[in-house]
């Protein structure tokens, strides 16, 4: 008898009271007979784990185990729950923030699917978003990224729209949610954690994965994560730009030789459709879903601006 594949989903936490339940709650809704859910309690300080252990009780058939990391962030607690999980065997991470809520609940099926369809040699995905390397991306200031793709389900950014079952080959698939076979853990390592504790880690690994003869590229499933709901974005961290410009710079010195290599070979841009995915209705419900977030995204940007504006100005009367 075949082995269903082992899916590890595993979610970063860090105070998400008020939405930790329905973003786990949708995950149970995807889980199948050999899965395995890794909630990284983050540094937590409000009712997040009463409620991720009430939902312990509640679903006892799907096991779920907690991880704890004390408020490190983004790419430790991701690694913390890749070392948690089992990598020994085939099988799927799938790894999203605590402000994703998963709507495709046949994902498992899709998935398998896809890796089986494209081939071994299918490395790292993101369900989000994902671009290639701009030609001077290994010494340019300005412009790293070009051939933008988005899932219809994102937030709506400028960039070339992927429909529901759609698959579209990129250098730099950009999380969440992301996939990571283990076959690829066990061959390319962990996300690096000298970039932490965040910024530019997915460009880093998708760079180690060519390296390694994976390609990577962007699935598009049905997701829900209004731009409201991630902290980064609604109170922007005034030393982003500073990891940012950091993270470049070492990636610059680690792989300034492989992302030559890679520009000059040239990059995938095609998109395809796995087959029997998905329905026309699927594909309009995805497409009303990315017109609304666009417009959200504008409304909310520019609120956002002037916000960011009046933060800096205080800043510089310091």
């Amino acid at each position: 008898m075949i082995t269903a594949p082992r899916f590890n989903y595993i979610i970063t936490i860090h105070n998400k009271e008020f939405l930790i339940e329905k973003v786990l709650t949708s995950i149970l809704m995807c889980c199948r007979n050999n899965s395995h859910i890794y909630p990284v309690l983050d540094g937590c300080t409000d009712n997040t784990e009463a409620i991720v252990d009430s939902l312990i009780e509640k679903f006892a058939n799907v096991p779920i185990t907690k991880v704890y990391t004390p408020d490190v962030h983004e790419i430790l607690s991701i690694n913390a729950g890749l070392r948690a999980a089992n990598q020994d065997n085939d099988g799927y991470n799938i790894i999203l923030q605590d402000d994703v809520i998963l709507a495709d609940f046949m994902l498992e099926e899709k998935v398998t699917k896809l890796y089986e369809w494209v081939g071994s040699n299918l490395g790292f995905v993101s369900f989000r978003l994902g671009a290639n390397f701009a030609k001077d991306a290994a010494t340019s200031e300005t412009g790293f990224f070009t051939d933008y793709v988005e899932n219809a389900y994102g937030h709506g950014i400028p960039a070339k729209v992927l429909l529901p079952g759609h698959f579209a080959y990129r250098t730099v698939p950009i999380k969440s949610p992301v996939c990571i076979p283990s076959a690829l853990i066990r061959s390319v390592g962990m996300l690096e954690e000298r970039l932490a504790p965040y910024m530019y880690d997915d460009l880093e690994y998708a760079i180690r994965c060519i390296k390694a003869g994976f390609m990577n590229g962007v699935f598009a499933i049905r997701f829900y994560s209004d731009i409201k709901w991630g902290t980064t974005r609604a109170k922007p961290d005034i030393q982003m730009g500073t990891i940012a410009k950091r993270n470049l710079e070492k990636i610059r010195e680690w792989h300034g030789d492989e992302i030559k290599k890679i520009c000059e070979v040239g990059q995938n841009q095609e998109i395809v459709q796995i087959p029997h995915m998905v329905s026309e209705v699927e594909n309009r419900l995805a497409l009303d879903t990315w017109e609304k977030n666009h417009q959200e995204l504008e409304r909310f940007s520019n609120t956002l601006g002037r916000r960011m504006i009046r933060m800096i100005k205080s800043i510089v009367k310091r």
